[in-house]
């Protein structure tokens, strides 16, 4: 798995920057690797997505090994392998079937959107097994 590494030099407000992060991960239930260099002069940082509370704390000095996006309220850092941009050149009815997808799952979180697809999927599979003994 990729990881997002923010690798800070070790000094008292990196070190305060460091432990906001920490809290900021645990907040969120997300999880956070924190080691230092060999010579303890650095501090790293490490997770598949880093959670960011004010990205503009960041020391200018601090090494990035990803892309910083804004959000409402926080920055992510992700992997750079992550989020990779492709066009694709779809039809009308397509497009008008993803955005009714988009509008349907847009106030859902993730965890609620793949119950609701387990279960039709799941009423799909037994009516098909029904059917399929009915005849």
């Amino acid at each position: 798995m990729e990881l997002a590494v923010i690798m800070l030099e070790n000094t008292v407000d990196n070190q305060e920057l460091s432990r906001q992060i920490r809290d900021f991960h645990k907040k969120k239930g997300q999880p956070l690797a924190i080691r230092f260099s060999e010579a303890l002069t650095h501090i790293i940082l490490e997770a598949p997505c880093l959670y960011l509370p004010d990205p503009t704390q960041l020391d200018p000095r601090a090494i990035l090994d990803g892309h910083i996006r804004q959000t409402a309220g926080h920055g992510e850092v992700h992997p750079r392998s992550k989020g990779k941009t492709v066009n694709l050149h779809l039809d009308s009815e397509l497009v008008a079937e993803l955005e009714q997808i988009r509008a349907l799952v847009s106030s859902k979180t993730q965890q609620e959107v793949v119950r609701e697809l387990f279960v039709r999927g799941m009423r799909a599979y037994l009516a098909e097994k029904e059917s399929g003994q009915s005849e």
